[in-house]
């Protein structure tokens, strides 16, 4: 590895030899792999260079059993690196007043709609 990659790592990577899958076409194709490096942001894995891969797709570590979107950075002779795809963020609850004037508007817009409708009819 040169310097230039290890420069764009916000941290180092551990050495591991864990099996996984990667999964793509909502887990019709599963093809075999081997995590080799770990890291906080992503992973090095050893799979073969024939083995066509998306930019983004599911790696299901085995002995783990946790199941991450990644997404492709760089591909090598039998090795990609890929990058964790952050989860999207939860959602956001909102207020049940908040709800409740919304219904109301509406209702009100509605309502309006009605009396706008009866009117050009009238004219």
């Amino acid at each position: 590895m040169d310097d230039a990659t290890s420069d764009r790592r916000r941290g180092n990577r551990l050495r591991s030899l864990l099996g996984a899958q990667i999964r793509t076409a909502l887990h019709l194709s599963e093809t075999d792999c081997v995590v080799r490096d770990m890291g906080p942001d992503g992973l090095r894995i050893a799979v073969s260079d024939t083995v066509p891969l998306p930019d983004l797709f599911d790696l299901h570590i085995s002995k783990t059993r946790q199941t991450r979107q990644v997404r492709l950075v760089w591909r090598g002779d039998d090795f990609v690196g890929v990058n964790f795809v952050p989860p999207p963020p939860a959602a956001t609850p909102i207020p049940i007043g908040l709800m409740r004037d919304l219904r109301a508007a509406r209702q009100e817009i509605v309502s309006l709609r009605l009396q706008l409708s009866q009117a050009e009819r009238q004219g």
